[in-house]
């Protein structure tokens, strides 16, 4: 997941003040509107990329519970039993919410008519409105070249990407530049790449992520978040990327 900062406006920050957790889950249920579900997986071994799905407000128990059914791929429960941590996002009246989803208790077997139950979150945490963003595949991976003041041009796997920003890990300190040219090799038509302004928004000390199928950490080092300022057309090739991308990690979900 992104772990950028952004600016929201006061107006944001008013109307996420006034959200309840437990109207908010009512409202959900009463309105049919779907719930985002994200949680880490291991596509590969060792290489832990975001997995996502659908699931709806089937009731809502007083102040405590809540309970999710219609999970779309039904799959998705068969991951969700072995996640460590679990997102759900979800829009109210043009706003986007989200909040971390605990005490899990599982209910059937792994079908269409399966239900969970879990806790109802004390807050909600408010997002403006973002680019969809993905993990590229270990198999078949995105690289990264930046220009640094005293190491010159180095490159980085991609950690993850949208068209509006690409995360990667370095085993050290990197000194960039608070603005520059960086450019993104795709594994699209024959290695596509596009170069694009940047901008730092990010650097933090990444300590890996596991789950309960793999006690393996991914690499640590230090996130950097780049925000990006790409030409229309090479914005088209990276939406095009992460629309292709998120194909694959559904098929996953849906073979596993």
């Amino acid at each position: 997941m992104w772990h950028y900062s952004y600016k929201i406006s006061d107006k944001y920050i008013r109307i996420h003040a006034a959200m309840n957790p437990v109207e908010a889950f009512q409202y959900l249920k009463e309105k049919n509107l779907p719930i985002i579900l994200s949680f880490p997986m291991e596509e590969e071994t060792g290489h832990i990329i975001t997995g996502k799905g659908l699931c709806y407000v089937a009731n809502v128990h007083g102040t405590s519970r809540v309970t999710f059914g219609k999970f779309s791929p039904y799959r998705l429960l068969s991951f969700l039993r072995t996640a460590l941590l679990c997102h759900a996002t979800f829009e109210i009246n043009g706003l986007t919410f989200g909040c971390v989803i605990q005490d899990i208790t599982f209910h059937g077997s792994v079908d269409e008519k399966s239900v969970v139950t879990a806790s109802i979150p004390e807050a909600l945490g408010a997002f403006p409105r973002r680019f969809i963003r993905v993990e590229p595949s270990a198999k078949a991976p995105a690289i990264l070249y930046v220009k640094t003041v005293h190491y010159g041009t180095l490159s980085f796997p991609v950690k993850d990407i949208s068209e509006g920003g690409v995360g990667f890990i370095s085993p050290t300190i990197l000194d960039l530049e608070d603005k520059f040219i960086c450019c993104i090799r795709l594994p699209i038509e024959n290695d596509n790449t596009v170069l694009s302004n940047a901008v730092l928004v990010y650097k933090n000390e990444y300590k890996g992520i596991q789950t309960a199928r793999s006690p393996r950490l991914s690499p640590k080092g230090i996130f950097y978040g780049l925000e990006l300022f790409p030409h229309q057309e090479d914005g088209k090739k990276i939406r095009v990327y992460v629309m292709e991308r998120e194909r694959e990690i559904r098929k996953v979900i849906q073979q596993w």
